[in-house]
């Protein structure tokens, strides 16, 4: 069994296809066809079922490949570590990120990234949460930028860098407008926008306003397929209605809107905001460096929040 039977059999698991895997790989369909059977041979065991147009492993085979993908994993770490004993803030970093941060962290602290870590390559990509956690195991990311607590199988170290608050966006024509702070019970479920299921803010907006159990009770609630929170805002604008907003970026409404920004009353309610790895990443020092470095980027207001109410994400991967 070779490191590259196992790279030729995770292709040809996320493919689904001996074509299109030999075609990713560089290497003709008998080839790769011989290497399988080889592995299978060695292992005596059936990987994949090739008895349906379009190949699937057999339950062992997902078995192996879910342990052959933390080993290639393992082995790539490997070849950083090496980069980074020979110096630790060079090479590359490769970080996921949801979108409802993406658009409004990474201004505040890129720059002072860039200047700090001149040497380092630091690759970022927009990703919904499950996709990030997903990259993380996969070696694709070193790291992610998420909103926590998740309950995930896959072990993971958790730095909290800081907490936001949940705001409304509401349309100067409805009838909330004129209140400085409103009661989440009085915002009509019809009224509210919503981004698309999956997203870990819209479940965290599910549970302030506890839409589940109101939905049950009659209200038809209208969601909007979108991962973008600047498109919830238009909507607002234009069409009416309310929607929550991530507190970061309230700081990017013009003047014009800022008036929209409305505070919910009661205890004030938070999303945790987390960088997460694998323990004992190789580059789990340039990942630190990297949280000391957004923490000092932050305005004062996300860092000095002391009584909250932390909402969590329901996120289970």
């Amino acid at each position: 069994m070779t490191l590259q039977q196992l790279e030729y059999a995770l292709q040809l698991q996320q493919s689904s296809s001996y074509s299109r895997a030999a075609k990713i790989l560089g290497i003709s369909q008998p080839a790769l066809s011989i290497q399988i059977k080889k592995l299978e041979e060695e292992l005596e065991l059936t990987l994949f079922d090739r008895s349906q147009k379009k190949i699937q492993p057999t339950y062992e085979g997902k078995t192996f490949l879910e342990r052959a993908q933390l080993l290639l994993t393992q082995m790539q770490q490997l070849k950083n570590l090496a980069v980074e004993l020979a110096d630790e803030y060079s090479g590359e970093v490769n970080i996921g990120i949801i979108p409802t941060l993406a658009p409004y962290l990474l201004p505040l602290f890129i720059k002072n990234l860039n200047e700090k870590f001149s040497k380092l390559t630091i690759n970022v990509e927009e990703a919904i949460t499950e996709e990030v956690i997903q990259g993380i195991k996969s070696g694709k990311f070193d790291g992610g930028i998420i909103s926590t607590p998740i309950k995930s199988k896959t072990n993971l170290t958790i730095i909290p860098l800081f907490y936001e608050g949940f705001m409304l966006f509401v349309s100067q024509d409805h009838p909330l407008y004129q209140r400085e702070k409103i009661n989440v019970s009085d915002i009509p479920l019809d009224d509210i926008w919503l981004l698309k299921e999956g997203n870990c803010f819209r479940d965290q907006v599910d549970n302030i306003c506890e839409m589940v159990q109101r939905k049950e009770e009659g209200h038809n609630l209208f969601y909007f397929e979108s991962n973008s929170i600047e498109s919830l805002c238009r909507i607002v604008e234009y069409k009416g209605g309310v929607t929550f907003l991530p507190e970061l970026t309230t700081m990017s409404i013009s003047s014009e809107r800022e008036e929209m920004i409305k505070e919910l009353a009661g205890p004030e309610r938070v999303r945790e905001i987390s960088l997460v790895h694998l323990p004992g990443h190789v580059k789990r020092r340039t990942l630190e460096q990297l949280s000391h470095t957004i923490i000092a980027s932050l305005p004062k207001s996300l860092l000095e929040k002391k009584d909250f109410q932390a909402i969590p994400t329901n996120l289970e991967l």
